[in-house]
């Protein structure tokens, strides 16, 4: 089996195009150690706590806990239903779904589950590979069927946008990003659509909430209202936290917590939006990682 730790180089050549998944994973049991994902805590959103709001939704949960891998979730299961809503409403407008920064494919497997019955396409998008075929093969032990339309794409979202976005104008996305939290990414990332705006619906962030040691800057929100104004129209997803909630309290590995009484993501609709960045004499290639020459 391929030493994916040890060999993440190999994959440098692959920025920017769509992976391929790797058959050796298909029958995998310990997925995470295969991979080498250590899992800190745990935390499975569980989304039966929905069941009887909507038979889409429950179609994704009965399907979800019913595959035996272990894993982690980044979000509440109120996120990951609050934006489900969010593509149940507009998927009329919508041929595809990106989901940025797949993680252990939590929000992966929810937005794979409406591909079938909505009609639409998944791209997954992670600069680490080691996530995007975590990611992917949760989903293909969920929703096999599926399949055909879910794709993995190896880099950030200006290289997305960049290399596919751009060049499908018929291609009509709803975003939901859970990438990089540092306030500079995160305008990097927002940056980048606004050069392709005519082709995305809107964008669904999370971790709006997230705070931290001042080393990873943590402060989505604030990036979204340094790209939209504070004014900015948004409707809040997922959970809010009061303060005397753990959670509000740093936590024992990264020292992260979340703020009190605060949405933990945001839907933006791009019909409204009023963009005060980028700067008027900037081109999408300002938001791409510089890439280091080649050696000798």
């Amino acid at each position: 089996m391929t030493d994916y730790i040890t060999n993440v180089a190999m994959h440098e050549a692959d920025w920017g195009t769509f992976l391929e998944p790797d058959p050796a994973l298909e029958n995998a049991e310990d997925l995470h150690d295969v991979l080498g994902i250590t899992i800190l805590s745990g935390h499975h959103a569980d989304l039966t706590a929905f069941k009887g709001r909507n038979a889409v939704f429950d179609r994704i949960a009965s399907r979800s806990t019913g595959v035996d891998l272990a894993y982690e979730d980044q979000c509440s299961a109120q996120h990951y239903f609050d934006v489900f809503g969010c593509v149940e409403r507009e998927h009329g407008a919508l041929t595809r779904l990106v989901d940025v920064g797949v993680f252990m494919g939590g929000s992966a497997a929810v937005l794979a589950g409406c591909v079938e019955p909505m009609g639409l396409e998944l791209d997954l998008v992670d600069v680490n590979p080691v996530f995007l075929q975590f990611a992917y093969e949760r989903v293909r032990r969920i929703f096999p069927r599926a399949m055909a339309r879910v794709r993995m794409f190896h880099g950030d979202l200006p290289t997305y946008v960049a290399n596919v976005l751009c060049a499908e104008p018929q291609t009509r996305a709803l975003i939901h990003h859970d990438g990089a939290h540092d306030f500079n990414q995160v305008v990097k990332d927002l940056s980048s659509l606004y050069f392709a705006r005519d082709r995305i619906h809107g964008v669904a962030l999370q971790d709006t909430h997230l705070r931290g040691e001042i080393g990873y800057f943590n402060f989505v929100d604030a990036a979204v209202y340094a790209m939209f104004g504070v004014g900015v129209k948004y409707e809040p997803l997922g959970s809010r936290y009061p303060q005397d909630s753990p959670v509000t309290s740093p936590n024992q590995w990264n020292g992260n917590y979340f703020l009190a009484d605060t949405p933990e993501g945001m839907y933006v609709p791009f019909d409204s939006v009023e963009w005060k960045y980028p700067h008027p004499t900037m081109e999408l290639d300002d938001f791409l990682p510089v890439k280091a020459p080649p050696a000798g």
